[in-house]
């Protein structure tokens, strides 16, 4: 939890990334021959030291894979300079991601960019107050509303009440009515109805609060009497098909809350305390959760849990090929899980370097080509609308101000299907025409909630298949999530799965949300949005 010292200046951490460029970080030895000798013996440290590692796995009737194809295993893109350190980031619906940290060279609050993958620019967009921190969650109209920030004044964890919202298209950061109590390292769960359910977090006395507190859209934040129990910092809540929310970490106790009884319901115990792991719900699935590595020291164990089972237990699943803590969990749209970054030791300590994927079906973890940087504490994974994945950040060293790119091994599989037209809103259980000049080929239409993820923490993410039927030439018809609960209203990606796994770039379309609130959403309208490509 500790804040790390920023480095000197951005322009000296690129310079040091630039150096390292140049001598080809984890390229063949050959091509780091020119290299000042303290960054050949860097280099020559990171590789013999992931050698060791990966000849440790290599253990007889279990291949070690960590190259091959692209078609196979991805590639990497090179490492990429990035303005701001992105321990925040969130896809928003204009396709750009916004990505903030604490103050760096803004004096008055955090720093904070748009990045655009299409064009590859930032935008700044700092704002006036320190987020770092913070809790953080989209709302229906694609807005994002942050809780919580940091001001250690008095004590070193001190969080604060403030609550934020940004909007992307005016890309305007617009402050709101304070919260009851301070709160750092929060936990936002987005609702069926619209609402924002805020808990956990250091308060304004350095001390967890057990206060959870309800943001209603327009109207303001009220405490949650009944909601109040002390909770590990970034709990991992998941929104169910029922209503309930459910915690499934990193405390081994796994908890219910419902909102409308305000009443905690405890359900089972894990086998870890996954300190520094991370949770998804598993693609497809509203109900069932994976929860992957995490604790003191590491584990490599995952398990998985149904809350739509009559009496929900965890159940272990395929354990990673490498221990890690720190990581991020990121749901494709092929429905599996990349789990990639993290370390062994510590903040920043032995990181590693290998990815690997979770295929839910089958229950396997296949390992992947590694990254060039560490990317442990304070970084962050997002999946783009194009099926490549962002891996940034981690506030140490060469990685602070760095992003690299995963290009996942279905986006060289040949032809990707194309949507050609598709509606800019839908409602739930209703039906809609797409089409596409591969619709013969086609075999799944889903969603796949933007993610919004700090410290290991992404609990918005979510895949929901769509039900369709060809109907004939380039149509599909398709139809829309059975309840808010199942997928809560907001903007989503849609993406076409062809037979041999590869997807559509993604559409953007917004779920119509079934409460109306005072600041324009009405009957799933809201008078400032649009469709948001």
């Amino acid at each position: 939890m500790r804040r790390q010292a920023p480095p000197p200046s951005p322009a000296g951490a690129r310079r040091r990334l630039l150096g390292l460029l140049i001598c080809a970080l984890l390229a063949a030895p050959p091509a780091a021959t020119a290299c000042p000798a303290h960054q050949r013996q860097l280099l020559a440290a990171d590789r013999a030291a992931l050698k060791a590692r990966l000849e440790g796995l290599a253990v007889p009737g279990k291949p070690l894979v960590v190259a091959g194809p692209a078609a196979e295993v991805g590639r990497w893109g090179p490492v990429e300079d990035w303005p701001v350190t992105p321990i925040h980031s969130v896809l928003l619906p204009t396709g750009e991601v916004l990505a903030y940290s604490y103050p760096y060279e803004n004096p008055r609050g955090s720093d904070a960019t748009l990045w655009d993958p299409r064009s590859g620019t930032f935008t700044p967009v700092d704002m006036e107050r320190d987020l770092f921190c913070s809790g953080h969650s989209l709302l229906p109209d694609g807005r994002l509303f942050a809780s919580g920030g940091n001001n250690p004044v008095g004590c070193e964890f001190r969080g604060t009440a403030d609550a934020h919202l940004f909007d992307p298209r005016r890309r305007r950061w617009t402050r709101l009515e304070d919260m009851a109590v301070g709160r750092w390292y929060p936990t936002n769960v987005a609702l069926g109805d619209g609402r924002v359910v805020i808990t956990a977090g250091l308060g304004d006395d350095c001390e967890p609060t057990p206060v959870m507190e309800l943001y209603t859209p327009g109207e303001g934040i009220e405490v949650v009497r009944g909601g109040r129990r002390e909770l590990a910092l970034y709990p991992r809540l998941f929104l169910l098909s029922s209503g309930l929310i459910a915690h499934v970490g990193p405390e081994a106790d796994t908890w219910t809350f419902d909102l409308e009884s305000e009443r905690w319901q405890h359900v089972t115990h894990s086998r870890f305390y996954r300190w520094d792991g991370s949770a998804v719900l598993v693609p497809g699935r509203t109900d069932e959760v994976l929860a992957v590595g995490g604790g003191d020291p590491p584990v490599a164990g995952a398990e998985r849990i149904d809350f739509g089972a009559a009496a929900p237990r965890w159940r272990p699943t395929a354990s990673l090929n490498l221990a890690r803590a720190h990581h991020d969990l990121v749901i494709l749209p092929d429905r599996t899980v990349l789990a990639v970054g993290g370390g062994l030791d510590g903040l920043y300590g032995d990181p590693v370097f290998v990815p690997e994927l979770y295929d839910p079906e089958a229950e396997t973890w296949t390992l992947l080509p590694p990254h060039a940087l560490g990317r442990m504490y304070h970084s962050t994974s997002v999946l783009l609308p194009d099926g490549r994945v962002l891996v940034a950040g981690q506030d140490d060293g060469l990685s602070t101000f760095t992003a690299e790119l995963y290009q996942p091994a279905y986006l060289f599989r040949g032809p990707r299907p194309q949507i050609a037209g598709a509606p800019g809103l839908i409602g739930y259980g209703s039906s809609f025409t797409l089409t596409s000049p591969q619709a013969a080929e086609i075999a799944a239409v889903s969603l796949v909630a933007p993610s919004s993820v700090t410290h290991s923490v992404n609990v918005g993410q979510r895949l929901v298949d769509l039900p369709f039927v060809r109907a004939g030439g380039e149509r599909l018809r398709v139809t829309g999530p059975v309840g808010p609960n199942h997928a809560p209203p907001g903007y989503y990606m849609l993406f076409l799965l062809d037979g041999d796994g590869v997807p559509s770039v993604a559409a953007w379309l917004r779920l119509a949300p079934g409460a109306v609130f005072g600041d324009g959403f009405e009957g799933g309208r809201l008078s400032a949005w649009s469709r948001a490509d």
